[in-house]
């Protein structure tokens, strides 16, 4: 089966739809930094190009296709964000959209952040387009944890097709589950390292703030649940695209301030959070800057092949 796969970043979705078992139609991003890692990964054919430039994508991908995929831009819908929605310029349905039309996919997924399923957008625009166009339409909110990422990642993930989808079985947990989930000591191999992080007056010398284990704002990734403490025993929080040198507001200054001991993450801890395989070229992004973005705004490959794969067994039943 193939797939055709908008908005695809520096291919996070892709090395896990690969591995579910797709052949790739196309992979279409504009960014120049994320198609060059996906080049230099060996992913392919990748379209560097705007998703709305479809005469362009058919010349790569043809006129049709049976999964169509969608990553579109999750800034108007997150919380850490200004939250303008479908009156954000970044809103990329209508593209997806259009994308659907022009190569009629026998099955659709789309992935953003939470906050979409607290929209009137979602449920009044969204959902629609997509039951007036196929059979069967759902959705899921699925925690990349449990799928084997050392990283709470929740994440929304809406699908249509001719057959109705079963959501992947959960293969990691807490307690009840046969593998517990991979903690971010296991994965970073920080071994006793304390997490810390937080407020300048922490009275024990550690840091504590508030919880942002889903879509902080503006830091490589958060540093704490509740209050301090060691917690490299647990899925780190949400990696997202900040450089650890960016500007933000006053209080989010204090969070890029994040650390192990005393150490902040490299982009390549930030890429192993997000479950991706050692040696991944980031470096075909030029700059660290680059890096962290294109690492942040990328879907974690076992989360994303545990949804491809759902596909896969519709279709085999």
């Amino acid at each position: 089966m193939r797939c055709l796969e908008l908005f695809a970043g520096a291919g996070g979705a892709a090395l896990g739809i690969e591995r579910a078992g797709f052949e790739h139609a196309a992979l279409v991003e504009r960014d120049p930094g994320a198609c060059a890692v996906m080049r230099a990964a060996g992913l392919a054919p990748v379209v560097e190009a705007d998703v709305r430039d479809l005469d362009t994508v058919e010349r790569v991908a043809g006129a049709s296709c049976d999964l169509l995929w969608s990553s579109w831009p999750c800034q108007p819908w997150s919380h850490a964000g200004s939250r303008q929605g479908e009156h954000d310029d970044r809103n990329g349905w209508p593209w997806t959209l259009d994308a659907v039309d022009r190569f009629r996919p026998s099955w659709f997924l789309g992935e953003n952040v939470r906050g979409l399923l607290s929209t009137s957008y979602f449920v009044d625009v969204i959902l629609p387009d997509l039951q007036r166009r196929y059979r069967h339409v759902g959705h899921w909110l699925l925690d990349a944890a449990d799928y084997g990422v050392p990283q709470h990642r929740r994440r929304v993930f809406v699908w249509a097709g001719p057959a109705p989808l079963v959501p992947p079985t959960r293969t990691h947990g807490p307690g009840m589950f046969t593998r517990p989930w991979v903690t971010m000591g296991e994965a970073l191999e920080l071994g006793s390292e304390r997490v810390t992080g937080g407020g300048r007056n922490a009275s024990d010398g550690t840091r504590s703030f508030r919880d942002l284990t889903d879509e902080p704002s503006t830091c490589v990734t958060a540093v704490q649940i509740g209050n301090a403490g060691p917690w490299i025993e647990r899925p780190a929080p949400t990696v997202t695209t900040a450089d650890v040198q960016g500007v933000g507001p006053a209080d989010s200054r204090d969070i890029l301030e994040q650390t192990i001991g005393r150490r902040r993450l490299t982009p390549a801890e930030c890429a192993t959070l997000q479950g991706f395989p050692d040696g991944y070229p980031w470096h075909a992004c030029r700059t660290k800057t680059a890096r962290y973005r294109a690492i942040g705004n990328a879907v974690p490959p076992a989360l994303a092949q545990a949804v491809a794969q759902t596909v896969l067994d519709a279709c085999r039943r």
